[in-house]
C-alpha cells in the first residue's frame, strides 16, 4: 500500500497507483515520467506543487508542478499550457526557470522546474525556529532581484499579478527565484487574467487589480506589501473576510509600519508608504525605481548606526553599538552642536536632520585648515568629482570660531601660466558676489588661492534648505509654504535683475533654497560660479574638454540661459516641494495635482506653465510669474 501526499489527509492506495483513487493528490514514490515524487511542497494558484527526484544519471532535486483535478477544465488547461510556455521563453536569473514539460495517464499536464527549498518567509527566523522581524537592510538584495526579474517582466509586455512571499522563493545558493506565473496578464492581449476579471491574492492587490485594471505598477505595490509584512511581522491589512480585505485596500490608508515596528527607519517606512498609494499615480515611476528608492532609504538610515567609538556599522534600529556596547559615542549635531544619542535622526536640540543630505559621511578633509590655519573644516556638505567642487562648514578661529560656509574649486593640473589664468579667472568671477550686498544672500567673506585651490568664504546661515526640511519630514511641504517661497525667491531674483552688472542664479534648487531658523526668511544660496573655459581632463592620455551633467530642475533646451530659465527652475523646485517628487521627469511634468491632489488648481496653472518645455509658452518676466502668484498669498 501507498500513501498519497494529501497534507490533510493521506489515503492509503494500492502499490504502484500514481494518483490518489480519493482525492487529486499524486501518491509518494509515484513515477511521473523521469521523475520520482518524493514529498508535497505546496499548491499555487491552480496547481499542486511536488519535490521530485530526477532519474540518474543526473539525479537532480526539482519540483514538478500538476494542474489540480478541480481545475482540469479547457479554461485552466490553456492557462496551464500559458503559463509553462511564458517561463520557457523568459531568461533571467531571478524567475524560477522550466525544464520538462507533459501530462499523467488520465491527461492532467504537469511541468517541471528549478527546486527552490524555502521561501523568502522562512529565511527570517531566530535560532529557535521562530519567525523574526526582519531588519530592512537585509531586505535590499531581495527587493532589488524581485524588482529586476519583475522589469524584465514588465519589458516584455507581462504583469504577475500575484507578487507575495510564498511566490518569492530562495533558490539553493540564496538568490530570489520568482515563480507562479498562473494568473499573469499580457497586457493587450485576452487571457484567463483578462481585464475586467479579478485575480490575485487579497492581502496583496491594489485598488486597480481589485477593479479588473491591472497595472505594472500593480506589482509594484504587492511587493511593497511583501517587504511591509517582513519587516512588520503583518501585512497592512488583516481581514478574514473577502469584502473587509476589498474595502481595506479601497478605502483605508495603510497603518505606517512603524505602528507595528518602531525600529524600522523613517525613511524606509516612507517608501513603502508611496509604494502603497491607493492611486497608482502617487507611487514610484517604475518597479526599479521603487527598489533604488528604497536601498537609498536604507543607505541613509545606515550612516546614524556607525559607531563613532570604534566604527562598527550596526543594524538599524539599534539602540546601542552591539561591539563595544556604548550608548553614548560623542556625536553632536552638526547644526548647533548639541550631544545625539546613537541613531538619533533630528536633534531634540534645534529639530534638523542629525545627518544632511548631502554630508560626505567620513571625509579625510574634516579638520583640515587652510588660510594658514584660519578655517578649519567642521565637515563637508558636498564634493563633487565632476566639477572638482567642495562645500563645507569651517570654523574662523579669527572670529571666536564662528561657523563659515568654505567653498573650494581645484585647479586643472597645466603650466604655471595656466594656473594664474585660472586664478584670475575665479576673481573675475567671484567680485560681484563680493561687492553683493543682499539681506537674502549669503555675503562674501573672504577669497584667496592657495596650492591647488581657490577658495571662497561666506556667511553661514542657521537653517535648513528646502531638500533637507523634505528628507526630516518625509512628505510634501503645505501649499501655503510653498506659495511664500516662491514670492520671496521671486523677489530676490527681482533684485538681482536690477544689479549691473546683471545677475542671475541658475542652480536654483531645492539645495539652495533655504528657510532660516530665527525669522524663518527665505535665502538663496549656492550660487554658481562658470569654471574656466579652458577646463579639460585627462582621458586616455588626451585632454579633453569636462562635460559636465546639467541640474535635474534645469530645462534642457534653452539656449541661451535667461529669466525664463531660472523661472523654470524656480517651479521644478516647487514642484518637487509639493509632492516631494524629484525629477527628472519624463516625457514632461506631471501636472502637480496627480501626485499631490490637496494642491489648488490656481497654483498648479502657476506652475505648469512655468514648466513649459518652450519657453516661449512660459512666464517672460520675474513679474509677471509673481503677478499670478498675488492673489494665492
Amino acid at each position: 500500500m501507498v500513501l498519497c501526499l494529501n497534507p490533510r489527509a493521506s489515503h492509503e492506495n494500492p502499490d504502484k497507483v500514481t494518483q490518489c483513487q480519493r482525492c487529486d493528490f499524486l501518491t509518494q514514490g509515484a513515477r511521473i515520467g523521469n521523475y520520482e515524487v518524493l514529498s508535497f511542497i505546496g499548491a499555487g494558484s491552480y496547481g499542486y506543487v511536488y519535490k521530485v527526484r530526477e532519474d540518474k544519471p543526473l539525479s537532480r532535486i526539482l519540483a514538478l508542478k500538476v494542474l489540480r483535478l478541480d481545475q482540469f477544465n479547457e479554461k485552466a488547461m490553456a492557462s496551464f499550457f500559458q503559463e509553462a510556455r511564458r517561463i520557457a521563453t523568459m531568461h533571467h536569473p531571478n524567475i524560477m526557470p522550466i525544464y520538462n514539460f507533459g501530462q499523467l495517464d488520465n491527461g492532467q499536464p504537469y511541468f517541471v522546474m528549478e527546486y527552490a527549498p524555502q521561501t523568502i518567509t522562512e529565511v527570517f527566523r531566530a535560532s529557535d525556529g521562530t519567525k523574526r522581524l526582519a531588519f530592512a537592510e537585509e531586505l535590499v538584495s531581495y527587493v532589488e532581484q524581485t524588482a529586476d526579474a519583475l522589469r524584465y517582466v514588465h519589458d516584455n509586455g507581462l504583469i504577475h499579478q500575484d507578487i507575495k512571499p510564498g511566490n518569492l522563493l530562495i533558490g539553493r545558493n540564496g538568490h530570489v527565484l520568482l515563480s507562479d506565473f498562473g494568473t499573469t496578464l499580457y497586457l493587450g492581449m485576452q487571457t484567463h487574467a483578462s481585464l475586467g476579471e479579478v485575480t490575485g491574492t487579497a492581502a496583496y492587490m491594489p485598488l486597480e487589480q481589485w477593479q479588473g485594471n491591472p497595472r505594472r505598477d500593480s506589482d509594484q505595490y504587492a511587493l511593497a506589501v511583501c517587504a511591509y509584512e517582513l519587516l512588520a511581522g503583518r501585512p497592512p491589512f488583516l481581514y478574514k473576510r473577502i469584502e473587509e480585505m476589498w474595502n481595506a485596500h479601497m478605502n483605508e490608508h495603510p497603518p505606517s509600519p512603524l505602528q507595528w515596528n518602531p525600529r524600522i527607519p523613517a525613511e524606509v517606512a516612507a517608501v513603502l508608504m508611496r509604494a502603497l498609494a491607493k492611486d497608482y499615480h502617487h507611487r514610484y515611476s517604475n518597479i526599479s525605481e521603487f527598489a533604488e528608492s528604497y536601498a537609498e532609504a536604507v543607505r541613509i538610515a545606515q550612516q546614524r548606526y556607525v559607531c563613532q567609538n570604534c566604527g562598527h556599522q550596526n543594524r538599524t534600529g539599534a539602540q546601542r553599538c552591539t561591539m563595544c556596547g556604548t550608548e553614548q559615542d560623542s556625536r553632536t549635531c552638526p547644526k548647533c552642536d548639541a550631544p545625539l544619542r546613537f541613531g538619533q535622526r533630528c536633534c531634540t536640540v534645534c529639530g534638523h536632520l542629525t545627518i544632511p543630505p548631502l554630508m560626505v559621511p567620513n571625509s579625510p578633509l574634516v579638520g583640515v585648515s587652510v588660510r594658514q590655519g584660519r578655517y578649519t573644516i567642521k565637515y563637508v556638505l558636498k564634493q563633487s568629482e565632476e566639477k572638482r567642487v567642495m562645500v563645507a562648514v569651517a570654523y574662523d578661529t579669527q572670529m571666536n570660531n564662528q561657523q563659515i560656509i568654505l567653498k573650494r574649486w581645484e585647479y586643472t593640473d597645466g603650466p604655471l601660466a595656466q594656473h594664474a589664468k585660472e586664478v584670475a579667472h575665479y576673481e573675475r568671477v567671484t567680485e560681484p558676489l563680493a561687492r553683493l550686498k543682499h539681506p537674502l544672500m549669503p555675503g562674501i567673506l573672504d577669497r584667496f588661492s592657495e596650492g591647488k585651490h581657490y577658495y571662497m568664504a561666506e556667511s553661514y546661515i542657521m537653517g535648513e534648505s528646502i531638500a533637507e526640511r523634505l528628507q526630516r519630514q518625509l512628505r510634501p511641504l503645505p501649499e501655503r509654504d510653498v506659495i511664500g517661497y516662491m514670492n520671496s525667491v521671486l523677489n530676490i531674483l527681482i533684485g538681482l535683475e536690477q544689479r549691473q552688472p546683471l545677475l542671475r542664479h541658475y542652480d536654483i534648487s531645492p539645495e539652495n533654497i533655504l528657510i532660516e531658523d530665527q525669522r524663518k526668511r527665505i535665502m538663496l544660496t549656492g550660487f554658481p560660479i562658470p569654471l574656466p573655459a579652458s577646463d579639460t581632463i585627462k582621458a586616455n592620455g588626451r585632454r579633453t574638454t569636462r562635460k559636465l551633467t546639467p541640474s535635474p530642475y534645469m530645462p534642457i533646451q534653452d539656449k541661451p540661459f535667461d529669466q525664463r530659465t531660472c523661472i523654470y527652475a524656480l517651479a521644478a523646485s516647487m514642484h518637487h516641494a509639493l509632492t516631494n517628487v524629484a525629477p527628472p521627469h519624463f516625457p514632461t511634468y506631471p501636472p502637480v495635482r496627480q501626485l499631490n491632489p490637496a494642491i489648488s488648481t490656481a497654483l498648479e496653472h502657476i506652475l505648469m506653465r512655468a514648466l513649459s518645455e518652450d519657453a516661449g509658452g512660459r512666464y517672460q518676466s520675474y513679474e509677471t510669474m509673481k503677478q499670478d502668484l498675488k492673489p494665492l498669498l
